[in-house]
């Protein structure tokens, strides 16, 4: 059976805990990835995939030359969805597999994905967890129905393909950029560094304390929304937090892909994006019918987006932004965000939190280990 390589671990969350402790687990559902924690010799750490779902071919052939592919079959709604790290060989044509709609949370992809993401955690020894913390954008989270479908619908015995199941014991739900906020106090020097050469009134914190004392404006720009809270003493503000649809990297990509399918003179299908997208985050040109296309003519466009979503938020924040006194970046591609953010506050210390795009869940396995240890 596929196993998480050691590639795709992002960092190390906690030691290996005594046979007696809870066990406590976190999902990150995102539209681009999901973010999990699994258990292995060393702790806990965080392992990733995409957030694609493929209806399983029964007739496709799984090996890639001695190893099987690293994905799984889980069981939706009478139906299989092959998911897990090499899902995109399972791609053809058109089929995106993903969802990013506001509907998100509710479908057939989102299970398909927590299944494959509960599948990772069994073959690594957890088929029984005590604590499931999952994550919701903020606009999702604020609908108290959603957070209780997502309770209701994870906890108890999960069957999650093959004939194997996990047990939920308690499942908790949190915004996705109360994780980063979690995980911040382990930052601090870097923290610091960015304060100094900010220069503003905000002086280095001494310790993670310190955070309780300040307005922290926590921004995550994902795959489909940009999420912001306004924690203020270690709560959040839910007048001045938010997010906005169809603000995030999904946005971008699409905006590149009409440039570049007006440049080539054709139409460019949906099996092209995550190409694109990869291509962004590299920084290099996208291959397409074997001819490579150089992205950075595309940067004005890209920079457009990016100070509409900005905009969109501090619209949304009610004139907040006045008393914020940290600006503190998640998610998995954060830089054009901070960049804006640095410029329009520049007193502001901008901090993007060191491996982005996992600090959510990081940050989910650290709550929920002070709630079971609680």
């Amino acid at each position: 059976m596929p196993t998480p390589s050691a590639s795709s671990k992002l960092r190390q969350v906690t030691a290996p805990h005594a046979p007696s402790s809870p066990v406590v687990r976190a999902i990150d559902v995102g539209f681009g990835l999901v973010k999990l924690t699994v258990n292995d010799d060393d702790g806990v750490n965080i392992i990733h995939f995409p957030s694609m779902a493929i209806p399983a071919d029964a007739s496709a052939v799984r090996s890639l030359g001695t190893r099987r592919r690293d994905t799984y079959d889980v069981p939706v709604n009478g139906a299989l969805f092959e998911v897990g790290r090499d899902v995109g060989l399972a791609q053809a044509g058109g089929s995106f597999g993903r969802d990013v709609t506001d509907e998100f949370y509710r479908g057939t992809i989102y299970e398909a994905l927590t299944k494959g993401a509960l599948r990772y955690m069994a073959e690594a020894g957890d088929t029984h967890i005590d604590l499931l913390v999952l994550g919701l954008p903020v606009n999702q989270y604020n609908d108290a129905a959603r957070r209780d479908y997502l309770r209701a619908h994870y906890e108890g015995e999960i069957d999650v393909g093959e004939g194997k199941k996990v047990t939920v014991n308690k499942v908790i739900v949190q915004a996705q950029p109360m994780g980063g906020y979690a995980a911040i106090g382990e930052e601090l020097d870097e923290l610091n560094a960015v304060i100094t050469r900010t220069g503003g009134a905000l002086e280095p914190l001494q310790s993670a304390d310190d955070l309780d004392d300040l307005s922290v404006l926590m921004v995550d720009p994902g795959e489909h929304t940009l999420d912001w809270l306004l924690i203020q003493q270690g709560s959040i503000n839910p007048r001045a937090s938010g997010a906005a649809s169809d603000a995030g990297r999904h946005r971008v990509v699409r905006a590149v892909q009409e440039s570049l399918a007006a440049d080539v003179g054709r139409p460019l299908g949906p099996a092209v994006m995550p190409r694109i997208n990869e291509a962004l985050r590299a920084g290099k040109p996208v291959k397409l019918s074997g001819t490579a296309h150089a992205l950075d003519r595309f940067e004005p466009v890209v920079m457009s987006v990016v100070e509409d979503s900005i905009n969109r938020m501090v619209d949304g924040l009610r004139d907040a932004h006045e008393i914020i006194d940290l600006i503190v970046l998640v998610g998995g591609h954060p830089e054009r965000y901070r960049d804006v953010l640095a410029q329009r506050f520049p007193a502001i210390p901008v901090f993007v939190m060191p491996e982005p795009m996992a600090a959510n869940v990081r940050g989910f396995q650290m709550i929920g280990e002070a709630l079971a240890e609680g």
